[in-house]
Formats: structure tokens, sequence, C-alpha cells
């Protein structure tokens, strides 16, 4: 992530293993919404177009951002992101939640990463 001196971010990120590598990368104007929303989206497009470039055997998965949050208390800093995941037209709902303590964007891209492991994890075996 890089800080724009005249305000907002721009925020990279980048999925690969050894056959595929996946990026993306999007300009935000860094309100709070922003430095939530656009890491989480961000980082679930390059989700979706990792697992399309993965396993054709397995069943087609499409993954949608809903919402995110920032959780705080004074003993706890918390982003939690929920995601959507169509298979087989059945929709399953996935939560990731990761702590703050290197920024609020890397920490809503580590918490969509999370909600989404099992995914990303079955498309590499």
């Amino acid at each position: 992530m890089n800080k724009n001196p005249q305000g907002g971010f721009a925020i990279s990120v980048r999925l690969a293993d050894e056959d595929r590598s996946i990026g993306a990368k999007r300009e935000a104007a860094g309100t709070e919404e922003d430095s939530l929303e656009v890491p989480a989206n961000t980082a679930l497009g390059v989700i979706q177009q990792f697992l399309r470039a993965g396993r054709e055997d397995g069943p087609s998965v499409v993954l949608r951002f809903l919402s995110a949050w920032r959780l705080r208390h004074p003993q706890h800093d918390t982003v939690v992101v929920l995601v959507e995941a169509v298979v087989r037209g059945r929709q399953i709902p996935l939560t990731g939640a990761a702590s703050v303590s290197d920024g609020v964007e890397r920490t809503s891209i580590l918490a969509t990463l999370q909600a989404t492991n099992a995914f990303v994890a079955s498309s590499l075996v």
C-alpha cells in the first residue's frame, strides 16, 4: 500500500503459486470506508481470478464482497469482512477477521484472505 501525498492511497494485491501469479492495483480516496472496502474488494477480485486460473475439475465459485467493519474496543482493534461464495447455486456466507497491527488497509486484505482460505486451498491441490 502506498499513501498518496495529495490524499488517498493505492493498494496492490498479488497471489502466486508455482503455476500462476495474479495481481491487481486500485486507488481510493482514503475515507475510512475506502480503507476497509477497497482493499477487501481488490483482494476478492484477485482471489476470484486466482480460482478461475486454478483447477478446472472443481466446482465453479463466485465470490461477492458484502461488507466490512472495523470493531474497536480498548483492548482490541479488529477488521471483520463478510463475503458470499456461490457454489452450484448455493449461497455460502464467509467471514474473516484480523487484528489491526499494520494498517487498516492491510488488515482488510488479511481478513478477506482468511474468509476465503478454504476455496484458495482447494484450488492448490
